[in-house]
Protein backbone atom coordinates (compact mmCIF):
# COMPACT_ATOMS: atom_id res chain seq x y z
CA UNK A 1 0.00 0.00 0.00
CA UNK A 2 1.65 2.76 -1.21
CA UNK A 3 0.86 6.93 -0.21
CA UNK A 4 2.29 8.74 -3.07
CA UNK A 5 1.91 11.83 -1.72
CA UNK A 6 4.19 11.04 1.78
CA UNK A 7 7.44 12.54 2.58
CA UNK A 8 6.93 15.58 0.28
CA UNK A 9 7.48 14.09 -2.81
CA UNK A 10 10.33 11.21 -1.87
CA UNK A 11 7.54 8.18 -2.02
CA UNK A 12 6.73 9.22 -5.76
CA UNK A 13 9.97 9.71 -6.96
CA UNK A 14 10.87 5.93 -5.26
CA UNK A 15 7.78 4.50 -6.46
CA UNK A 16 9.75 3.22 -9.68
CA UNK A 17 12.85 1.35 -7.56
CA UNK A 18 9.53 0.44 -5.03
CA UNK A 19 7.67 -1.23 -7.52
CA UNK A 20 10.50 -3.46 -8.72
CA UNK A 21 11.93 -4.61 -5.66
CA UNK A 22 8.31 -5.49 -4.29
CA UNK A 23 7.99 -7.50 -7.42
CA UNK A 24 11.15 -9.29 -6.33
CA UNK A 25 9.30 -10.13 -3.31
CA UNK A 26 5.45 -11.51 -5.08
CA UNK A 27 4.34 -8.10 -3.31
CA UNK A 28 1.30 -6.72 -5.82
CA UNK A 29 1.40 -2.54 -5.38
CA UNK A 30 -1.12 -0.70 -5.03
CA UNK A 31 -1.22 3.11 -4.98
CA UNK A 32 -3.48 4.82 -2.92
CA UNK A 33 -5.86 8.04 -4.20
CA UNK A 34 -6.44 9.07 -0.46
CA UNK A 35 -6.29 7.73 2.94
CA UNK A 36 -10.06 6.27 2.36
CA UNK A 37 -9.21 4.14 -0.27
CA UNK A 38 -5.98 2.73 0.99
CA UNK A 39 -7.81 1.80 3.76
CA UNK A 40 -10.23 0.06 1.89
CA UNK A 41 -7.70 -1.91 -0.41
CA UNK A 42 -5.67 -3.09 2.91
CA UNK A 43 -9.34 -4.42 4.20
CA UNK A 44 -9.84 -6.14 1.05
CA UNK A 45 -6.18 -7.67 0.91
CA UNK A 46 -6.67 -8.87 5.10
CA UNK A 47 -10.30 -10.58 3.35
CA UNK A 48 -8.14 -12.24 1.37
CA UNK A 49 -6.03 -13.93 4.08
CA UNK A 50 -2.71 -11.31 2.77
CA UNK A 51 -0.41 -9.09 4.86
CA UNK A 52 0.27 -5.90 4.35
CA UNK A 53 3.34 -3.51 3.62
CA UNK A 54 2.67 0.34 4.48
CA UNK A 55 5.02 2.50 2.46
CA UNK A 56 4.26 6.55 3.46
CA UNK A 57 4.70 8.10 6.72
CA UNK A 58 3.19 7.76 10.23
CA UNK A 59 0.07 9.08 8.78
CA UNK A 60 -0.08 6.23 6.47
CA UNK A 61 0.81 3.85 8.86
CA UNK A 62 -1.71 4.64 11.66
CA UNK A 63 -4.29 4.91 8.95
CA UNK A 64 -3.54 1.12 8.32
CA UNK A 65 -2.14 -0.18 11.81
CA UNK A 66 -6.35 1.13 12.85
CA UNK A 67 -7.55 -1.58 10.00
CA UNK A 68 -4.58 -4.53 10.51
CA UNK A 69 -5.41 -4.08 14.47
CA UNK A 70 -9.32 -4.90 13.77
CA UNK A 71 -8.52 -7.87 11.57
CA UNK A 72 -5.56 -9.25 13.59
CA UNK A 73 -3.59 -9.31 10.57
CA UNK A 74 0.07 -8.21 10.16
CA UNK A 75 1.34 -5.30 9.02
CA UNK A 76 5.02 -4.40 7.49
CA UNK A 77 6.45 -0.47 7.31
CA UNK A 78 8.66 0.87 4.60
CA UNK A 79 9.45 4.57 5.86
CA UNK A 80 9.12 6.99 3.00
CA UNK A 81 7.27 9.77 4.64
CA UNK A 82 8.65 12.88 6.59
CA UNK A 83 8.42 11.52 9.90
CA UNK A 84 9.02 7.89 10.16
CA UNK A 85 9.11 8.06 14.23
CA UNK A 86 7.25 4.42 14.54
CA UNK A 87 9.76 2.88 12.50
CA UNK A 88 12.69 4.80 14.09
CA UNK A 89 11.08 3.64 17.31
CA UNK A 90 11.05 -0.07 15.68
CA UNK A 91 14.79 -0.21 14.33
CA UNK A 92 13.85 0.15 11.05
CA UNK A 93 16.35 2.74 8.83
CA UNK A 94 14.09 5.23 7.31
CA UNK A 95 17.34 6.39 5.32
CA UNK A 96 17.25 3.20 3.52
CA UNK A 97 13.50 2.60 3.31
CA UNK A 98 13.94 -0.11 0.23
CA UNK A 99 16.09 -1.89 2.62
CA UNK A 100 12.72 -2.52 4.73
CA UNK A 101 11.20 -4.37 2.15
CA UNK A 102 13.81 -7.56 2.99
CA UNK A 103 12.31 -7.72 6.27
CA UNK A 104 9.22 -9.56 4.84
CA UNK A 105 12.13 -12.20 4.24
CA UNK A 106 14.21 -11.85 7.07
CA UNK A 107 12.28 -9.99 10.04
CA UNK A 108 10.43 -11.22 12.71
CA UNK A 109 6.62 -10.44 13.52
CA UNK A 110 6.31 -8.84 17.43
CA UNK A 111 2.73 -7.26 18.60
CA UNK A 112 3.17 -3.71 20.31
CA UNK A 113 0.74 -1.46 21.69
CA UNK A 114 -1.47 1.11 19.56
CA UNK A 115 -3.00 4.53 20.72
CA UNK A 116 -6.53 5.77 20.91
CA UNK A 117 -7.17 9.06 20.15
CA UNK A 118 -11.04 10.56 20.94
CA UNK A 119 -11.32 14.35 20.56
CA UNK A 120 -14.37 17.10 22.24
CA UNK A 121 -15.96 16.76 18.77
CA UNK A 122 -16.58 13.30 18.54
CA UNK A 123 -13.84 11.99 16.62
CA UNK A 124 -12.14 8.53 17.50
CA UNK A 125 -8.93 7.38 15.74
CA UNK A 126 -6.24 5.31 16.51
CA UNK A 127 -2.80 6.76 16.74
CA UNK A 128 1.05 4.24 16.64
CA UNK A 129 3.48 7.19 17.92
CA UNK A 130 2.52 10.57 20.12
CA UNK A 131 -0.58 12.37 20.29
CA UNK A 132 -0.22 16.19 21.25
CA UNK A 133 -1.31 19.58 21.64
CA UNK A 134 0.43 22.80 21.80
CA UNK A 135 2.95 24.99 20.35
CA UNK A 136 4.29 21.63 18.55
CA UNK A 137 0.69 21.42 17.35
CA UNK A 138 0.22 24.35 15.79
CA UNK A 139 3.64 23.88 14.41
CA UNK A 140 2.69 20.37 13.04
CA UNK A 141 -0.26 22.44 10.85
CA UNK A 142 2.25 24.72 9.23
CA UNK A 143 4.83 21.69 8.55
CA UNK A 144 2.19 19.60 6.93
CA UNK A 145 1.70 22.72 4.06
CA UNK A 146 5.52 22.80 3.66
CA UNK A 147 6.90 21.15 0.61
CA UNK A 148 10.21 22.31 0.03
CA UNK A 149 11.66 20.51 3.28
CA UNK A 150 11.14 17.80 5.13
CA UNK A 151 12.29 15.41 7.72
CA UNK A 152 13.77 16.26 10.64
CA UNK A 153 14.94 20.01 9.62
CA UNK A 154 10.86 20.64 8.67
CA UNK A 155 9.59 19.79 12.50
CA UNK A 156 12.63 21.77 13.52
CA UNK A 157 11.83 24.95 11.07
CA UNK A 158 7.89 24.75 12.05
CA UNK A 159 8.84 24.70 15.83
CA UNK A 160 10.92 27.93 15.66
CA UNK A 161 8.70 29.65 13.27
CA UNK A 162 5.57 28.49 15.59
CA UNK A 163 7.45 29.39 18.93
CA UNK A 164 7.71 33.06 17.92
CA UNK A 165 4.21 34.16 18.19
CA UNK A 166 2.46 31.18 20.38
CA UNK A 167 2.35 32.00 24.16
CA UNK A 168 1.49 29.23 27.17
CA UNK A 169 -1.79 28.68 28.05
CA UNK A 170 -3.66 26.83 30.83
CA UNK A 171 -4.04 23.42 30.76
CA UNK A 172 -5.18 20.05 32.91
CA UNK A 173 -3.69 16.91 32.12
CA UNK A 174 -4.95 13.80 34.01
CA UNK A 175 -2.49 10.55 34.05
CA UNK A 176 -4.77 7.74 35.72
CA UNK A 177 -5.39 9.65 38.96
CA UNK A 178 -2.69 11.95 38.72
CA UNK A 179 -3.34 15.15 38.12
CA UNK A 180 -1.43 18.24 36.88
CA UNK A 181 -2.67 21.87 35.92
CA UNK A 182 -0.67 24.94 35.10
CA UNK A 183 0.85 26.57 31.94
CA UNK A 184 1.93 24.79 29.57
CA UNK A 185 3.71 25.48 25.79
CA UNK A 186 3.07 21.60 25.09
CA UNK A 187 1.80 18.32 26.24
CA UNK A 188 2.88 15.18 24.25
CA UNK A 189 1.22 11.41 24.82
CA UNK A 190 3.53 8.97 23.78
CA UNK A 191 3.14 5.45 22.60
CA UNK A 192 6.45 5.54 20.95
CA UNK A 193 9.71 7.54 22.45
CA UNK A 194 9.95 9.76 19.19
CA UNK A 195 7.94 12.15 17.20
CA UNK A 196 8.44 15.39 14.82
CA UNK A 197 10.88 13.21 12.79
CA UNK A 198 13.21 12.40 15.67
CA UNK A 199 12.80 14.16 18.59
CA UNK A 200 12.82 11.82 21.55
CA UNK A 201 9.70 13.45 23.19
CA UNK A 202 8.96 10.72 25.88
CA UNK A 203 12.32 8.66 25.90
CA UNK A 204 11.11 6.06 28.78
CA UNK A 205 7.89 5.07 26.28
CA UNK A 206 7.95 1.90 25.24
CA UNK A 207 5.39 0.23 22.68
CA UNK A 208 4.83 -3.01 24.42
CA UNK A 209 4.07 -1.53 27.81
CA UNK A 210 0.37 -1.62 28.03
CA UNK A 211 1.40 2.56 28.91
CA UNK A 212 1.48 5.70 27.71
CA UNK A 213 4.22 8.33 28.53
CA UNK A 214 3.21 12.00 28.91
CA UNK A 215 5.53 15.20 29.22
CA UNK A 216 4.57 18.46 29.67
CA UNK A 217 6.64 21.26 28.63
CA UNK A 218 5.46 24.15 31.63
CA UNK A 219 5.28 27.93 31.07
CA UNK A 220 8.99 29.43 31.26
CA UNK A 221 10.89 31.88 29.65
CA UNK A 222 11.01 31.63 25.76
CA UNK A 223 14.84 31.77 25.38
CA UNK A 224 15.53 29.21 28.21
CA UNK A 225 13.37 27.35 26.00
CA UNK A 226 15.42 28.20 22.72
CA UNK A 227 18.44 27.60 24.74
CA UNK A 228 17.33 23.72 26.16
CA UNK A 229 15.54 22.59 23.15
CA UNK A 230 18.31 20.82 21.25
CA UNK A 231 17.87 18.33 24.33
CA UNK A 232 15.09 16.94 23.13
CA UNK A 233 16.46 14.84 20.53
CA UNK A 234 18.87 12.90 23.38
CA UNK A 235 15.66 12.59 25.67
CA UNK A 236 17.40 14.23 28.18
CA UNK A 237 15.20 17.30 28.53
CA UNK A 238 12.96 15.57 31.15
CA UNK A 239 15.28 16.02 33.65
CA UNK A 240 15.40 20.02 33.41
CA UNK A 241 12.53 21.80 35.96
CA UNK A 242 9.71 22.92 34.07
CA UNK A 243 9.51 19.81 32.43
CA UNK A 244 6.60 17.08 33.90
CA UNK A 245 6.72 13.81 32.91
CA UNK A 246 3.74 11.11 33.89
CA UNK A 247 2.64 7.83 32.68
CA UNK A 248 -0.91 5.97 32.86
CA UNK A 249 -3.16 3.68 31.05
CA UNK A 250 -5.65 6.62 30.14
CA UNK A 251 -4.77 10.28 29.71
CA UNK A 252 -7.08 13.38 29.45
CA UNK A 253 -5.87 16.34 28.05
CA UNK A 254 -8.07 20.02 28.24
CA UNK A 255 -7.31 23.90 27.38
CA UNK A 256 -10.82 25.14 27.98
CA UNK A 257 -11.15 28.22 25.70
CA UNK A 258 -7.79 27.87 23.60
CA UNK A 259 -8.91 26.83 20.73
CA UNK A 260 -6.01 24.23 20.37
CA UNK A 261 -6.47 20.83 18.73
CA UNK A 262 -4.66 17.50 19.37
CA UNK A 263 -2.56 15.70 16.73
CA UNK A 264 -1.17 11.94 16.54
CA UNK A 265 0.75 10.81 14.21
CA UNK A 266 1.11 13.80 12.78
CA UNK A 267 -2.31 14.51 12.14
CA UNK A 268 -4.62 16.75 13.15
CA UNK A 269 -7.43 14.88 15.30
CA UNK A 270 -10.04 17.06 16.73
CA UNK A 271 -10.70 19.76 19.19
CA UNK A 272 -9.60 19.57 23.05
CA UNK A 273 -10.17 18.04 25.89
CA UNK A 274 -9.03 14.65 24.34
CA UNK A 275 -8.95 11.46 26.21
CA UNK A 276 -6.36 8.83 24.93
CA UNK A 277 -6.10 5.25 25.75
CA UNK A 278 -4.29 2.16 25.01
CA UNK A 279 -5.03 -1.12 22.86
CA UNK A 280 -2.34 -3.33 24.45
CA UNK A 281 -0.75 -5.94 21.86
CA UNK A 282 -3.46 -4.85 19.45
CA UNK A 283 -0.80 -4.62 16.29
CA UNK A 284 1.17 -7.46 15.20
CA UNK A 285 4.01 -5.53 12.99
CA UNK A 286 7.21 -7.18 11.06
CA UNK A 287 10.65 -5.65 12.76
CA UNK A 288 14.14 -6.62 12.48
CA UNK A 289 15.40 -9.52 13.90
CA UNK A 290 16.16 -7.98 17.62
CA UNK A 291 20.01 -8.57 18.66
CA UNK A 292 19.79 -8.00 22.22
CA UNK A 293 16.94 -6.00 23.80
CA UNK A 294 12.96 -6.86 22.44
CA UNK A 295 11.98 -3.99 19.39
CA UNK A 296 9.62 -2.55 21.34
CA UNK A 297 11.95 -1.12 23.83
Amino acid sequence: MVNPTAGRGRTRKLLPQLERTFAEHDVTVHVSHDTADGQRAARDAFGRGEGVVACGGDGTVSALAAIAAAEDAPLAIVPTGAGNDLARHLGIDSRTPLDAITLLDAGVTTRIDLGRAAAADGTDTIFTTVANAGFDGEANRWANEVRWVSGTPLYVLAMLRTLASYRPVPMRVCADATVWEGKAWLVAVGNTRWYAGGMMITPDAAVDDGLLDVCIVEDGPKLELLRRFPRVFKGTHTSLDKVTTMRGESVEVAAPDSGLDLWASGERVGPLPARLTVKKWSLAVVVPRPAADPPGR
